[in-house]
C-alpha cells in the first residue's frame, strides 16, 4: 500500500493508494482547490482516481473542500458521530469571507465504527476507523493493520496535559493497536 502526502499550507492530506482504490484523508480550506489539484498533478495523481474522502474532523483546514471534492465524484465517508458537526462548520463559514460550498448531507456514506473494517476491506485497505475525541468531539483516527495511524489534529501524546482526559483516552485506544508510524495532520510523520 502506498501513502502519499498531498498536503499544502502546513496541513497534511494523505492518499491511501490500495490499487485500484484511492482514499483521501482530509482536505483543505475553501478556496484552495487549485492548490490541491496542483499537488495531485505534481505527485502524478488524477483527481478522478480518488473515489473516497475521509475527514478526520470537521474543522476548516480539514473539511473546507469537502463538497467540491464530492462534486468532482468523490464519496464522503462519515462515521456515525460526525454528521451533526457538519452544520457547525457551515455556521462558522457564514461569518467568514471564504468561498465555502456547504456540504450536502443526503448523499454521504455513513458508517458505524464497527462497520469500518468491512467497508475498508472492500477498498483493499486493511484497517479500521476509531473515535478519538480530544481535539474535537468528532475526531476520528484511521488505523491501518500495518501499524499506521492517521490522527488528524489529536495533540501528540507527549503534549497532552494531565487534565485532558479525552485525548489521553483516545491515545490509549490508538495504542491498543500495534502502531509503528503516526501520520498527523500537521508536522512530519514519525515513529
Amino acid at each position: 500500500m502506498n501513502i502519499i502526502n498531498v498536503g499544502y499550507d502546513s496541513t497534511n492530506f494523505y492518499i491511501i493508494d490500495s490499487k485500484p482504490n484511492k482514499l483521501l484523508v482530509d482536505c483543505g480550506w475553501p478556496g484552495t482547490f487549485p492548490k490541491l489539484l496542483a499537488e495531485l498533478k505534481r505527485k502524478g495523481i488524477a483527481l478522478n482516481e480518488i473515489k473516497y474522502l475521509l475527514v478526520t474532523h470537521f474543522h476548516p483546514d480539514h473539511a473546507g473542500l469537502t463538497q467540491e471534492l464530492k462534486n468532482s465524484g468523490m464519496k464522503l465517508i462519515l462515521l456515525e458521530t460526525q454528521p451533526t458537526f457538519i452544520p457547525e462548520l457551515a455556521a462558522f463559514f457564514k461569518t467568514k469571507k471564504f468561498p465555502f460550498i456547504e456540504i450536502r448531507q443526503d448523499d454521504n456514506l455513513i458508517l458505524k465504527f464497527d462497520e469500518s473494517r468491512v467497508f475498508l476491506a472492500k477498498l483493499g485497505i486493511q484497517g479500521e476507523v476509531i473515535s478519538t475525541p480530544g481535539h474535537s468531539d468528532d475526531s476520528v483516527t484511521l488505523i491501518l493493520d500495518e501499524g499506521f495511524a492517521f490522527t488528524g489534529d489529536l495533540h501528540p501524546r507527549f503534549m497532552v496535559p494531565e487534565e485532558d482526559r479525552a485525548s489521553r483516552e483516545s491515545w490509549d485506544k490508538i495504542y491498543q493497536h500495534k502502531i509503528t508510524r503516526l501520520f498527523p495532520a500537521h508536522g512530519n510523520s514519525h515513529d
